[in-house]
């Protein structure tokens, strides 16, 4: 019977401890990546699409397309940038936070303007001798705009939103 009574205060102690995830912890875990991912995807799909067809009667329908690509595609680059930053720390241990932040920073800008240029490219050029030009275009046109909102992100939004999330789940 002692057994019993010791495991029935422990378990009270470990269910008081618990708390149920209200609503409003939830959105104030989830809502600053709801709000940058599209942020993101405009600027980037916006400059490719200036870079494939310039500033004329095509640059809407076609930048509204890009920028829903941008939407589907993004998150998946995001989701394999995880394990690079994983993969960046495990092998640069002896390097300072901020060199491993500036690798991580500049490699996510390449991939993520590689790929997107890639998607955009496709649905704004036809595939024909002008394709790799068109990409690099694209590409050329957008990687400083990648590296500024990779290194915004790597430097300042992502220590914010690391807080953020934490006080949400202390909260």
């Amino acid at each position: 019977m002692l057994t019993l009574s010791t495991n029935l205060s422990s378990m009270k102690t470990i269910n008081s401890t618990l708390k149920p995830k209200t609503f409003p912890g939830v959105l104030r875990q989830i809502l600053p990546d709801l709000l940058i991912l599209p942020t993101v995807a405009l600027m980037l799909s916006a400059v490719m699409t200036w870079a494939n067809v310039g500033f004329g009667e095509l640059f809407l329908a076609r930048w509204i397309r890009s920028f829903i690509t941008s939407l589907v595609i993004l998150p998946l680059i995001l989701l394999s940038l995880g394990a690079l930053d994983k993969w960046i720390e495990s092998v640069f241990t002896s390097l300072h936070r901020a060199g491993r932040t500036l690798i991580v920073a500049l490699l996510t800008a390449f991939v993520m303007e590689s790929v997107l240029a890639l998607a955009i490219t496709m649905i704004n050029n036809p595939w024909d001798a002008t394709f790799a030009s068109a990409w690099w275009i694209a590409f050329s046109r957008s990687i400083p705009v990648g590296v500024l909102i990779a290194l915004f992100m790597g430097f300042y939004m992502k220590p914010k939103m690391d807080q953020m999330r934490q006080a949400a789940k202390s909260a």
